[in-house]
């Protein structure tokens, strides 16, 4: 709060606050999000004030703050969503324990796991409000960890899952270890024999486990968990990209954000294919005042489709652009201007990065002369 409130948003253009987000703001809470599961009252206050400093202060958000944090791709800013990124980064702190890789997880193996198992820990007793956190994300980890058998000398017997994705102990309950005679500690490899499963056959249960575990390969390479797909390691990405529900990409992020953007324009571009610019009728239908009258002086509703570019003022500009961009055709409405500009764009050579800077270009200036004659 002390950072955003040091600088003066007002003095800044919309994609000169969305710099200063993701390169400091953004950043700020990312070792606490890597360490404990920020309460929600936490994450939302944090929350309002980055969608504060962007929008300019309180009842003034033009976009709607989850759209926001969607990536580029697919329509947003690329903000990260905190309660979702909070989670993706706590989720590496269930990997290290599941490999022992870092001083805090073989602290927590010492001694909050001990000698029982991560996976069947329970959430109750005397814990702290953290380690209880991490514990209640196990089943979000589950869902993307891929328990791969090699000999059998890391897995739990029966609390790991690496019976096709599910332990032996939520298949047939703790009936199954006491028919076995084997200890709960016990690992695969006890039940290996000569390269061969060997599971006793003391009950119809173990019976059944016996048949079930027959296309599950041994081999003589030590047991491995990846994430996803076999042969994946963890990554905060993977994470992020496999919690938050991605959503469908929009064809025109690259009109927009392309690497050679002015970012200005292209913010001002993005605001107006989201329908966010307040356009005179947008004013009328809130209870304003003001007259809805086009600002060029031509005596039709401003509305978003009238300014890009049915009004005679912005015809005569946009087409005097597209000329200079050896295009010769009739001037389309917005939609469909924006459906022709992405298709007709698309690439990275010089005439398409010139339809692409003429484009944006033009939308921004015609905005701004809009601003200027109506304050």
């Amino acid at each position: 709060m002390a950072r955003a409130n040091s600088w003066v948003s007002r003095t800044l253009s919309f994609a000169g606050r969305l710099q200063l987000i993701n390169a400091t703001l953004a950043s700020m809470h990312v070792f606490w999000c890597s360490v404990f599961l920020l309460p929600m009252k936490v994450v939302k206050e944090c929350n309002c004030i980055l969608r504060n400093f962007l929008w300019g202060g309180q009842g003034r958000n033009k976009v709607n703050w989850v759209d926001v944090c969607k990536p580029q791709k697919e329509g947003g800013l690329g903000v990260k969503y905190l309660k979702m990124w909070n989670k993706a980064l706590l989720l590496k702190q269930i990997w290290n324990l599941l490999h022992n890789q870092s001083l805090w997880s073989k602290w927590c193996l010492s001694h909050l796991v001990k000698n029982s198992n991560f996976g069947c820990l329970p959430c109750r007793g005397s814990l702290s409000w953290s380690w209880r956190q991490i514990l209640h994300l196990r089943p979000v980890a589950k869902e993307h960890l891929v328990y791969q058998c090699g000999r059998g000398d890391m897995f739990s017997l029966w609390f790991d899952p690496w019976l096709h994705g599910e332990s032996v102990h939520a298949l047939y309950g703790h009936r199954v270890i006491y028919d076995a005679g084997l200890r709960p500690s016990a690992l695969v490899n006890e039940v290996i024999s000569e390269g061969r499963w060997h599971w006793p056959q003391n009950s119809c249960e173990l019976m059944e486990i016996q048949g079930r575990v027959q296309d599950i390969r041994i081999s003589n390479s030590s047991d491995c968990i990846y994430w996803d797909t076999p042969g994946q390691i963890f990554s905060t990405h993977k994470a992020w990209n496999g919690i938050r529900g991605p959503s469908c990409e929009v064809p025109w992020h690259s009109l927009v954000w392309h690497p050679t953007r002015i970012p200005k324009h292209s913010f001002c571009l993005w605001l107006a294919i989201k329908g966010a610019h307040r356009t005179k009728d947008k004013l009328r239908a809130r209870g304003s005042s003001v007259s809805a009258d086009c600002s060029f002086n031509y005596g039709e509703e401003e509305t978003l489709d009238h300014i890009f570019f049915k009004c005679p003022f912005s015809h005569f500009v946009w087409t005097a652009v597209l000329a200079m961009c050896n295009l010769v055709r009739p001037t389309l409405p917005w939609s469909q201007e924006v459906a022709w500009m992405t298709q007709h764009s698309y690439g990275h050579g010089f005439p398409a990065l010139v339809r692409k800077l003429a484009f944006v270009a033009t939308v921004y200036n015609l905005w701004m002369e809009r601003n200027r004659r109506c304050f």
